[in-house]
């Protein structure tokens, strides 16, 4: 008799008990579900191919297995050419006569993987060592564009290596070591504007083999991958979908977190000595676009996160992703403007 008078007097709070039972049991549902959705470990890929450029603008190496280090693949990109006119300033590798370094390939020899030959037909070999560069001279102040400077340290490889270079490229040149303190990569300038200065590009360069089809079937073109100069090709994956990825396992350790999409200059137009001016704008027409930096963008560029040994055939497992890419379409006014690159 007792309960159902309290039944009847709290009859409108019981019976919402169960709603607000629901509504909470459905939230609580949607947060897991979405928790999940961006915070995952699925299969989207695997390693197609890996290279190597120890050299910048030059060829790069392919390889089955290679060390990625904490400030990226190890000796990727952390030899470069410079111009001498008078002072060191960068070459541009998307004109003559910086073109011509990517004719040049190179190897490793040895055990350790401390001794890279450089070749070319019609030409000794340059040979040189990774395990010295602490001995060599230093040079500070490399230039960008006209008033802007590196003020990070270089180490000058040596008047062999600087002779060799200068003879191919046919213009006096200074070949220099990027320090291990710095990222692979040398400063992409501009990437956020030119008001902040050389931006460090991360490290490890991947695109999918889905992305790169998808472009040349939109534009009528074979756009080759070697221009695009990844260092991880990704298979069994869906277009663009590397976009939306953030945070990446490729193996059993490495680890990897997506920073930006790749902005592309004119460097796509050098491929094995020539210059094909048409290849840019074929990327800048019918290839994503990030709209924060008015270039357009094929691929996408990583920090590590955890170190680790990548191998060919590699699984692509994905930890986290993105809920949107950021990219916009083309805006025609910019095209001449970037047309031969920055």
């Amino acid at each position: 008799m007792i309960m159902l008078e309290l039944m009847k007097e709290h009859y409108k709070t019981l019976i919402s008990v169960p709603f607000l039972t629901m509504n909470c049991t459905l939230a609580l549902i949607e947060t897991i579900q979405r928790y999940y959705s961006f915070n995952k470990r699925e299969e989207v890929g695997l390693v197609s191919e890996l290279f190597l450029a120890p050299v910048r603008s030059t060829k790069m190496i392919p390889l089955d297995c290679w060390d990625i280090l904490v400030n990226g693949l190890k000796h990727n990109k952390r030899i470069a050419v410079y111009k001498k006119d008078p002072v060191i300033a960068r070459i541009a590798s998307n004109m003559e006569p910086g073109c011509r370094l990517s004719l040049i390939t190179s190897r490793f020899v040895g055990p350790n993987e401390e001794d890279l030959c450089l070749s070319l037909d019609g030409h000794p070999d340059l040979c040189i060592s990774f395990s010295n560069m602490e001995s060599k001279e230093r040079i500070f102040g490399i230039r960008y564009k006209e008033v802007e400077n590196d003020k990070r340290e270089y180490l000058r490889i040596g008047d062999e290596a600087d002779e060799w270079m200068s003879k191919i490229l046919g213009i006096p040149v200074t070949v220099l070591h990027v320090p291990e303190t710095k990222l692979s990569g040398e400063p992409n300038y501009p990437v956020y504007g030119s008001d902040s200065g050389p931006v460090p590009v991360p490290p490890v360069h991947i695109i999918s083999i889905s992305t790169l089809q998808e472009l040349n079937e939109k534009s009528g073109k074979s756009v080759e991958m070697a221009r695009l100069r990844p260092n991880i090709v990704v298979k069994n994956s869906e277009s663009g979908a590397e976009g939306f990825w953030k945070v990446i396992r490729i193996g059993d350790q490495l680890e990897l977190e997506q920073t930006f999409m790749n902005p592309r200059c004119g460097r796509v137009n050098a491929l094995d000595g020539f210059l094909n001016t048409g290849i840019y704008d074929v990327i800048y027409r019918h290839g994503p676009f990030r709209d924060t930096c008015n270039r357009p963008c094929l691929g996408s560029l990583w920090k590590v996160l955890r170190p680790g040994k990548v191998h060919v055939g590699d699984k692509i497992v994905l930890l986290k992703s993105v809920e949107k890419s950021i990219s916009a379409p083309p805006d025609e006014e910019l095209t001449e403007q970037y047309m031969i690159g920055v």
